[in-house]
């Protein structure tokens, strides 16, 4: 099954559009109490990137972008394809986002997809939970083992970061889209890459993506950690 065709690098019409929405979002933002801390972490231009992140808001991947602005690429990141079929979400197909469908044959498509991007050496961005919390908690039950399949098959050149994300969901709570917060404090948390050596001379199997993606949860969890004491300590 051939990956969708936003695998191609962002052309200069294209770039242009995208910086352009990241500064209006940026604007926006300014009246949101909004923090980011490990920027630094990120890997240089051209170190294809894994991103990888806890769920709470269709603002994640927006608010993420902004944090980790200005980069001299684009962050691309998965979606519902259900989600970016509604008319006012069309354009984050071709901006910031590639769709993922449902089934098996679509999950094949992503993962070749996020591969392919990888390869690219561009960012990506995904959810291991596979969708939004509820309840503004990590969904333990729900975490895919996407996560640490592409890890494994993207290889040492793939730097893994986590991202560990606060507040979004209090700006739109989950359900009500049209009821915006704008008192809500939003943290951004990028962790240091995850070393994953000992992995990569281990089988392409279920149990080694699972390992792989419990370490990428570990990662989140503890920039998770980092946000509470943040919280606790506000002046630290």
């Amino acid at each position: 099954m051939e990956p969708y065709e936003i695998t191609k690098k962002l052309g200069f019409q294209r770039r242009l559009i995208h910086y352009f929405l990241l500064h209006l979002a940026k604007i926006i933002f300014w009246f949101i109490p909004f923090e980011v801390f490990g920027k630094e972490n990120l890997p240089d231009e051209g170190v294809p990137t894994l991103l990888t992140s806890n769920h709470l808001s269709h603002l994640d991947s927006v608010f993420t972008a902004v944090a980790a602005f200005p980069v001299k690429r684009a962050i691309r990141f998965t979606g519902a394809s259900d989600f970016m079929k509604k008319m006012m979400f069309r354009w984050t197909k071709y901006e910031l986002a590639f769709p993922v469908g449902r089934g098996p044959k679509e999950r094949d498509k992503f993962i070749r997809t996020t591969l392919s991007l990888l390869r690219n050496s561009e960012t990506v961005g995904i959810y291991p939970e596979g969708g939004r919390s509820k309840t503004g908690k990590i969904q333990f039950e729900k975490i895919k083992v996407g996560a640490g399949w592409i890890a494994k098959l993207a290889g040492p050149d793939t730097k893994v970061v986590p991202v560990f994300v606060y507040g979004t969901n209090n700006i739109i709570p989950f359900g009500k889209f049209f009821r915006l917060n704008f008192s809500a404090k939003v943290k951004i948390y990028f962790g240091s890459p995850i070393n994953l050596d000992r992995y990569y001379n281990l089988p392409n199997s279920i149990e080694t993506s699972q390992q792989i993606t419990k370490e990428i949860l570990k990662g989140i969890i503890s920039e998770g950690r980092k946000c509470i004491k943040d919280l606790r300590n506000p002046i630290l």
